[in-house]
């Protein structure tokens, strides 16, 4: 009875380390980096202007963006956008998006094995997660990829701009999808009401659209793009997914 109960508590320690150590994030074997990593570290907070924990977050990701290998990335979430603070009522933050909320969803549920949400909160190559305004915390997993990524570049054919995607390790056992993300790059709103009434905040990256342009099995492909205008920026992840489960990016790029 000892030896099962030994051999129990060791069955729960290691799936709970895979928990911690992002084991369970993958939705399929990936391989692990066998050198540097070929793609940027891609940095992502899940905020709203109406949560009065987020500033901290927004300072320290709008300083993660003067950056040169991350990509950052600021989500809106709208469960916020309902709450009345007393006297101070409500605030809809107008960049939120139910779809964004999703998307932070989809990884607590791939994360931390709840489709439960808090903010800030940051997600880090896909793979690790943690208060997004916790600076130690977020600075510690700010890493290159563990997995093995794919080199996404910009190059000019005329007037049309495309995504050219390297050869990954080996193909896809699934395929990934290729998102492009139109950002707004600097954003300072003054909020009038709500938990943060009379707050100036400050933005970088604000996403703004997310579209699905394609998809990507591992061999070398070629994407063409239309870029946003001046005022915003462009960036392309590649990331795994199926159904509500969200996996590593595999690849990223800005499109300047």
């Amino acid at each position: 009875m000892r030896i099962l109960l030994g051999s129990l508590i060791a069955a729960i320690a290691a799936v709970a380390a895979l928990n911690m150590n992002g084991g369970a994030q993958s939705l399929q074997d990936i391989p692990l980096a066998t050198g540097a990593s070929t793609s940027p570290i891609v940095a992502e907070l899940f905020t709203s202007q109406s949560c009065s924990s987020c500033p901290p977050a927004e300072k320290l990701f709008s300083e993660l963006a003067e950056r040169n290998d991350l990509i950052v990335l600021e989500w809106h979430v709208d469960y916020w956008d309902r709450l009345v603070h007393g006297r101070a009522g409500a605030w809809k933050d107008p960049f939120s998006s139910a779809a964004y909320t999703k998307r932070q969803r989809d990884y607590n549920r791939a994360l931390r094995g709840t489709g439960a949400v808090y903010t800030p909160q940051a997600v880090i190559n896909g793979v690790r997660e943690t208060v997004g305004s916790h600076r130690p915390d977020v600075e510690a997993l700010i890493q290159p990829a563990r997995h093995a990524t794919a080199t996404v570049s910009i190059s000019t054919d005329g007037e049309t701009r495309r995504v050219e995607i390297e050869d990954y390790v080996r193909p896809l056992e699934r395929e990934a999808d290729i998102v492009q993300l139109t950002l707004l790059r600097d954003q300072t709103t003054s909020v009038a009401r709500g938990e943060n009434r009379g707050v100036v905040l400050s933005s970088r990256n604000v996403v703004v659209e997310a579209q699905t342009i394609g998809s990507y099995d591992g061999t070398a492909k070629s994407v063409a793009i239309k870029l946003p205008d001046s005022e915003h920026e462009c960036a392309i992840i590649i990331q795994e997914q199926q159904g509500a489960r969200l996996g590593p990016i595999i690849g990223a790029s800005y499109c300047h």
